[in-house]
């Protein structure tokens, strides 16, 4: 269902902490709220959703519900308010743990649409198409064996340990699941939405940008290094293409 969304436009994004209960009737707009931290349950007339940190609900536009917070520790959410075609679309629950870019859509998304740099607003517009792409692979694979899964576990497990590694080889992964590397690349990308080779990419150049913004940029070779690339040159490129300007001109 959410695969074919048109006019897709981000309204307004928010970072709160919940209050205890809450009644919304006939929201505004359709919108994402990802739970941060804490647990909360919304009550619809039909059904009852609750939602874990590092979840995310689907609100559609015109619907009625109750919500309660759960437990006692504080409840945080980044609520990111969408217009667009989500006709016929009903409340949904997600899980984001295999979310390449989660960290950026709970902690840096709400600040970065506020404050940040065109560059990086256009950041939150390809996160936005790309948690799409991610929860339409999740609803496709409902009518799928998800056993097979599991089968490129071993690889999954490896690449999070070692992504940053300069001597890993992408191409090597599948031999870890004993299984041929054009069926281990299929799986990973009805599992993550993309190739290996581009979520190494995204992620490396994601860390790399983190480490910019945090101040210990010290030089492109180095920076190059920090995040699994031996050349700096093809690094720069890499950055370039997915930021739009270089890491030397980001660090000013």
């Amino acid at each position: 269902m959410f695969e074919n969304i048109e006019n897709l436009k981000i309204e307004s994004v928010v970072n709160q902490t919940s209050k205890p209960f809450g009644v919304t009737r006939k929201r505004r707009m359709n919108s994402f709220s990802i739970r941060v931290s804490g647990s909360v349950r919304y009550d619809f007339e039909d059904k009852s959703i609750t939602v874990n940190a590092g979840e995310m609900i689907f609100l559609p536009k015109d619907t009625t519900y109750e919500y309660t917070v759960e437990g006692t520790d504080e409840s945080v959410r980044t609520m990111i308010n969408l217009s667009g075609d989500f006709n016929g679309i009903k409340p949904a629950c997600f899980s984001l743990k295999d979310f390449f870019d989660v960290d950026f859509l709970m902690y840096k998304f709400a600040e970065n649409w506020k404050f940040g740099t065109p560059s990086e607003k256009y950041k939150c517009i390809s996160v936005v198409y790309n948690l799409l792409s991610y929860i339409s692979n999740i609803e496709n694979m409902s009518y799928q064996d998800k056993k097979k899964l599991h089968i490129i576990t071993p690889a999954v497990e490896y690449l999070k340990k070692h992504i940053y590694d300069p001597a890993l080889e992408i191409t090597q992964l599948h031999k870890l699941c004993g299984i041929s590397d054009t069926y281990f690349r299929k799986i990973f990308i009805s599992r993550f939405g993309k190739s290996p080779k581009s979520y190494v990419m995204e992620k490396r150049v994601s860390h790399a940008k983190s480490i910019i913004d945090s101040g210990d940029f010290v030089s492109v070779k180095e920076l190059a290094l920090s995040v699994g690339y031996k050349d700096a040159l093809y690094f720069g490129k890499v950055f370039k293409m997915h930021y739009g300007i270089s890491p030397t001109e980001m660090n000013r």
